[in-house]
């Protein structure tokens, strides 16, 4: 369960630079590259595993809470408020723990990776049977937008349409990472 983790989450953050030292990506392609030295590589990994699994379960957590304070309050600011703020207070703290994952480590100089080279990385990072799931999953979510857009035709719901057209969004993009990850593999 580890290591599907990792290669979903962790794995995409470290890579190697041409002389094959570890540069770290505290914030993924956005961000600014570190160099890791080995001694701190396992420890960095390790906080960085831990950061990921808390930010994907207070992430579910609090859009379950948002989703119950507006509903109990409506359309009152203070749920608005309370719901906000959870989600600010959240996304400072992640901020914070992963800046001091970087405490001490030197950033890379020059240009960042481009998208391109970045996207080609991570798929290499991960098992070759994420390809395939990658596949399914596309299908299953084109099959779901098609199912989408039937209902929102038959009765001219606007919601209807809207998770259909983010279905047919995620489905190609799923299908796309797949083919893709297949592709560079073979």
């Amino acid at each position: 369960m580890r290591r599907i983790f990792d290669g979903l989450y962790v794995d995409q953050l470290f890579h190697k630079n041409e002389r094959g030292e570890t540069v770290y990506y505290p914030f993924g392609l956005t961000g600014r590259g570190y160099l890791l030295p080995a001694d701190r590589e396992t420890a960095v990994r390790d906080a960085t595993r831990r950061l990921s699994l808390v930010s994907l379960a207070s992430g579910i957590a609090l859009a379950l809470l948002a989703t119950r304070i507006l509903d109990s309050f409506g359309s009152e600011p203070l749920g608005w408020v309370i719901s906000g703020g959870a989600f600010v207070l959240l996304l400072v703290g992640l901020f914070y723990y992963q800046k001091r994952l970087t405490n001490g480590l030197e950033p890379v100089p020059g240009p960042r990776p481009s998208a391109g080279d970045w996207l080609r990385s991570g798929r290499q990072s991960r098992p070759r049977w994420t390809y395939f799931a990658c596949l399914v999953l596309g299908v299953v979510c084109l099959a779901m937008a098609g199912f989408s857009f039937a209902g929102a035709y038959m009765s001219a719901d606007m919601a209807s349409l809207a998770s259909g057209v983010f279905l047919l969004l995620v489905g190609a993009a799923l299908m796309w990472d797949g083919a893709r990850g297949l592709i560079e593999r073979s």
